[in-house]
């Protein structure tokens, strides 16, 4: 095993498993991609063989676009269009034609790289594993099972205690029972022969859990820790789970996990079960950043897998982070161990001088030669500080310098430049939420605006409730409602205000929702809150009020988004008032809260959301703060019993106090960490507090590092009481303690924003156009027919999913099998075979296994399909190109896959599905002879016959032929099975049976939009294009009944579908898609 060794990039990448360890602002997603593009342009993987796991959908947006832009940058080094910039692109210059080459196919399958979340990567995981897992697929995710969990308890409780004379309490029990089930549900329930903990206790337990587990089964229920345990138990499987984590492991050659300190022993169990000495397996993460245990997050796993890795590198220069604060982090922690023999691994600075300074200037002037400082409050003379008065000087302190920083003179280096201190620049960071909303008011009352955005998520504010109020009362006339609305702050009203003799407030309001239950006919949700909020006085009353600007921002934020739910599922009001309390039961904090200003605003945030965050000054002001032991622990808690991970519901006992020793001792090593993450924020400077107060600093993580024995590293216990500012080594080096006395003067910004112009907006008086979207044939037949089965380039399908029986010893295509895979596997073969090639044959089978090793089908032998697929494309095409095969039609006279984005009516205009089938059923443009005479009939009596067309209509044509008369064909390939037909064979696809299948699909509906989407394209591309001309038929092509048979002259071929539309149908279809009418 390699290990305590820096990683180099130049060097040939490291096989096995690798743990990667990258302490803060190492560059560690600069090293993941970089690791990609070396492994795609050396040959080591291939895009769709490639996972890259993280925390959450933010960080794997962010690392896709990372990846994405390192393989452009990588192509245009290798294509000689640029020079080599850093350490990555020196290794890669050798890599040449064939590592262009393989990074082009790189950028070309992009999509086939999988980066995404853990729980993501669990759904997807159980899908492709199939049969091999016990996931029910079509069970819905429910975020919280505490609902069922308490019903469970109830239960369980009513049945063992109904005739029990002193029974337990049932709140406790219900808590019990969610801790068990919910909370902790994949923990192991401490358990042994001599245990403390009451046998019932643990029966209870158990049962609860169990049946929370199967109530959740039976009604097609899982949740977000589902996902990770279905997928164990696959892999465990004593039969099934050897060939699940082959299976896996054969899926994905490079494996690459970020943030994998925040990992937790399931997960981990799961890369080493699936990939560890099977694939390349890299584990990236920073133990020392590891703080996020309460969420379930286990620094032991991490050891765990550190002790099985091949490789142990680490990441050991800081580029985010100014050399003296890098030294004043690592002189604090020196050789202190952070819980659980995690070292303090000493990097170096990539910025040698900081890049925060005070400029030239005749006014106020903030010295920055101290850029980590801590401030120790000086208590008045005579005084003691409590917690009360230490959090208050804090705070003081803490606005003042704020206050002298942006009014100091003060200038950052910002790329090769200088340029003022922003308020944005300056990060406060906080442990609880309590504390960043009492430093948000008091720099706001200071007049320097600051937003904290470690509050609430919107969809459970105040605002977002009232906007539930607002929908209900839309629809329903219940007096209680109302008098609930006309008391919110969006009416306004107060208690004293309904209860006058002559109040008119409910009169009003009931006007006003006359008046707005039409506006939402008009302008939907969005016109409806605004024309609340535009009422005389109202907005000048909400931003005047305290929280008003954030009130009236949470309310818009929600309002957009109910917006577009309303819109898109043709919600009414209640309805969408549902929709909201569904998000605040489901949503989590992806959905980020807008900011209430736009002025220039201080951060402030909790120390766990400003994780993986960099800002050029980062305040602390309870970062000191301690935390006493405790004698006891109510409830469940988590500690590890040798090597295992248990959960002990004990209440008493010898091993109730060795489990809330274990649990005391990784608080003390996580709140290290969480130190060490705070500190690690900052690029250029750090301003702490410290209080005398012994009830704030006692027991701190701070403390203990300010009494560690700086020879032995062995840390202070935190009770000493130590003084910073008598340290020799806090004031001698990068650090230094500065004296912060109580009662300054209180500074307020002297120099605020310019005042804003009052501009009076307009009111939107104009109804909004929610008809008008993006669609395709597929969205606009998506309730006419059964479930459908065959991806288009668009994301959605327009064939039926075959569910009969499949013969498998029917002749060619006939014989394998249908749906959606099978269809995407027929499309991608006849989309890049060569026509051209010397050896059609071989052509054929190389595409085809390629095909399969991107998606593997085991019930398809390529050998087999090749061969059907070759028959194919040498049958006869009838009438659709005279004496040709699909095999004639060269690479040139062949354009596959035609994406197009095709305009249709715009707002004011009118065009439904009515009006396409008024065409289809005009005798002069179908005549009755035509192969789809009367599917007009049909088209017409559609249940969204008036669903209006408007806005943009996508879409891609499986294949444009070129005739050699200069004729132009739509062609799209169908693996449809005949319905009801177990033993199918080629000769079935006959005329009527395709056109049978034709009109049940609304195939002929999708032709004749690709065929307006082709005239169009012409129109504008082709120099005197005439549709009389250049127009020829359709052809759909379905390739089962394709088996290369001879036909009579002029007949339909089996398997060939053909008509060819009148020109002026399909003028006419592009004419009124575009809303020009007779």
């Amino acid at each position: 095993m390699t290990t305590n060794t820096s990683f180099d990039i130049t060097q040939p990448l490291p096989q096995g498993t690798v743990l990667l360890a990258a302490s803060a602002g190492t560059g560690k997603t600069w090293t993941i991609s970089a690791v990609c593009a070396k492994a795609i342009a050396t040959g080591l993987v291939h895009m769709e063989n490639l996972l890259l796991v993280t925390f959450n959908r933010s960080a794997a947006r962010e690392l896709r676009g990372r990846v994405y832009e390192r393989l452009v940058n990588t192509r245009l080094l290798l294509a000689g269009a640029r020079e080599p910039s850093d350490p990555c692109d020196w290794s890669l210059i050798r890599c040449g034609q064939a590592g262009l080459t393989r990074v082009e196919s790189a950028l070309d399958n992009f999509d086939r790289a999988v980066i995404t979340t853990t729980h993501e990567f669990a759904s997807r995981m159980l899908v492709e594993l199939g049969v091999l897992s016990d996931h029910d697929p079509s069970s819905v995710l429910m975020t919280d099972l505490a609902p069922l969990a308490t019903e469970v308890s109830d239960d369980h409780y009513l049945a063992q205690y109904l005739d029990c004379d002193r029974p337990p309490s049932v709140r406790d029990k219900r808590e019990l029972s969610r801790d068990v089930a919910v909370k902790y549900g994949e923990v192991p329930i401490f358990s042994k022969d001599d245990a403390d903990t009451p046998v019932q206790d643990v029966l209870w337990a158990l049962s609860v859990r169990e049946d929370v587990r199967r109530r959740s089964k039976s009604r097609s229920v899982h949740t977000f820790d589902d996902l990770i345990g279905d997928l164990v138990k696959a892999l465990r499987d004593p039969y099934r789970g050897p060939l699940a984590c082959a299976t896996l492991a054969h899926r994905f050659g490079l494996v690459m996990v970020d943030e994998f300190q925040d990992t937790d022993p399931l997960q981990w169990e799961i890369l080493r079960r699936a990939f560890h000495g099977h694939s390349n397996l890299w584990l990236i993460g920073d133990p020392k950043q590891s703080i996020y245990a309460f969420r379930g997050a286990d620094i032991h796993a991490y050891q765990d897998a550190a002790q099985s890795a091949s490789h142990v590198l680490h990441l050991d220069v800081n580029y985010r982070t100014d050399k003296p604060i890098v030294e004043a982090v690592n002189t604090l922690f020196s050789n202190a161990q952070l819980g659980h023999d995690i070292s303090m691994e000493l990097v170096t600075a990539h910025h040698q001088e900081s890049r925060i300074k005070t400029a030239a200037t005749d006014g106020p002037r903030y010295h920055w030669s101290q850029p980590f400082q801590i401030r120790c409050l000086q208590a008045p003379a005579g005084a003691q500080l409590n917690t009360a008065t230490s959090d208050q000087f804090v705070t003081e302190d803490l606005v003042n310098q704020v206050i002298m920083m942006l009014e100091g003179g003060t200038v950052v280096q910002d790329g090769d430049g200088l340029r003022p201190l922003r308020p944005t620049d300056i990060a406060i960071l906080v442990r609880t939420r309590r504390r960043g909303a009492e430093l948000a008011t008091a720099l706001s009352q200071a007049h320097q605006p600051a937003v904290f955005s470690g509050a609430s998520p919107v969809w459970s504010s105040q605002a977002a409730e009232d906007l539930i109020t607002l929908l209900e009362a839309l629809e329903n006339t219940d007096e209680r409602l109302r008098t609930r609305l006309c008391l919110s702050d969006l009416i306004g009203a107060t208690p004293a205000d309904l209860a006058a003799s002559d109040s008119r407030v409910r009169s009003d309001l009931a006007i006003d929702l006359a008046r707005w239950s039409s506006t939402w006919t008009m302008t939907g949700v969005w016109g409806t809150v605004e024309a609340a909020l535009h009422r005389p006085g109202v907005l000048v009353r909400l931003v005047s009020m305290a929280g008003g600007e954030r009130y009236v921002t949470d309310l818009r934020q929600v309002a957009q988004k109910a917006h577009i739910a309303a819109c898109e599922g043709r919600l009414t009001a209640t309805a969408t008032a549902a929709w909201i309390r569904e998000q605040q039961q489901l949503a989590g904090d992806d959905e980020p809260r807008r900011l209430d200003s736009d002025q220039q605003a201080v951060i402030i945030m909790t120390i766990h959301e400003a994780k993986g965050l960099g800002f050029p000054v980062v305040l602390l002001p309870d970062i000191t703060n301690g935390w006493a032991p405790k004698q006891s622990i109510n409830g469940p808690i988590v500690w590890h019993d040798g090597q295992r991970r248990v959960l002990d519901i004990s209440s008493q006992g010898t091993d109730r106090s060795i489990a809330i020793e274990s649990h005391e001792e990784d608080e003390r090593g996580e709140n290290l960490r969480l130190l060490y993450v705070a500190l690690t924020r900052a690029r250029s400077a750090v301003r702490l507090w410290w209080s005398p107060c012994p009830l704030r600093h006692r027991w701190s993580a701070f403390q203990r590092l300010v009494e560690m024995d700086r020879t032995t590293g062995e840390l202070g216990s935190g009770v000493a009481g130590t003084d910073p500012g008598t340290l020799p080594w806090l004031n001698s080096g990068p650090i230094a303690t500065v004296i912060a006395p109580a009662n300054q003067k209180l500074l307020t910004r002297s120099v605020s924003a310019q005042p804003r112009a009052c501009v009076v907006p307009r009111t939107l008086t104009r109804p909004l156009d929610t008809a008008f979207a993006r669609t395709s044939y597929s969205g606009l037949t998506a309730n006419l027919h059964a479930a459908v089965s065959e991806p288009m380039t668009d994301g959605l399908i327009d064939e039926p999913v075959d569910d009969e029986t499949v013969d498998d010893t029917a002749p060619g295509l006939c014989g394998l099998p249908g749906g959606t895979s099978f269809g995407t596997l027929v499309h991608t073969v006849l989309e890049y075979i060569d026509t051209a090639a010397i050896d059609l044959s071989s052509e054929v089978l190389s595409i085809t296994r390629r095909a399969l090793r991107m998606s593997p089908l085991p019930d398809v032998p390529p050998s087999e399909l090749a061969t059907s697929l070759e028959q194919v494309l040498h049958s006869d095409l009838g009438p659709l190109a005279p004496g040709m095969t699909l095999a004639d039609f060269s690479p040139a006279d062949r354009l596959a896959e035609m994406n197009f984005e095709l305009a249709m009516a715009q707002s004011g205009r009118s065009t439904t599905m009515t009006d396409l089938a008024s065409l289809l059923c005009d005798p002069s443009l179908v005549p009755p002879d035509d192969p789809i005479s009367g599917y007009g009939e049909i088209l017409a009596h559609i249940p969204n016959g008036d669903q209006a067309l408007r806005g943009f209509l996508t879409g891609s044509i499986d294949a444009v032929l070129r005739r050699p008369d200069g004729r132009h064909l739509v062609v799209d390939y169908k693996t449809n099975r005949i319905p009801g037909v177990h033993k199918l064979s080629p000769h079935m696809y006959d005329a009527h049976t395709m056109r049978t299948m034709m009109f049940s699909s609304h195939y002929p509906l999708q032709g004749l939009l690709y065929s307006a989407a082709l005239h169009r394209f012409l129109a504008s591309s082709l120099p005197g294009y005439d549709p009389a001309t250049h127009l020829g038929p359709i052809g759909y092509l379905f390739v089962r009944g394709m088996a290369d048979r001879p036909v009579p002259d002029g007949d339909m071929p089996d398997g060939v579908f053909t008509w060819h539309p009148r020109p002026e149908l399909i003028e006419a279809i592009s004419e009124r898609l575009g809303g020009l009418h007779d």
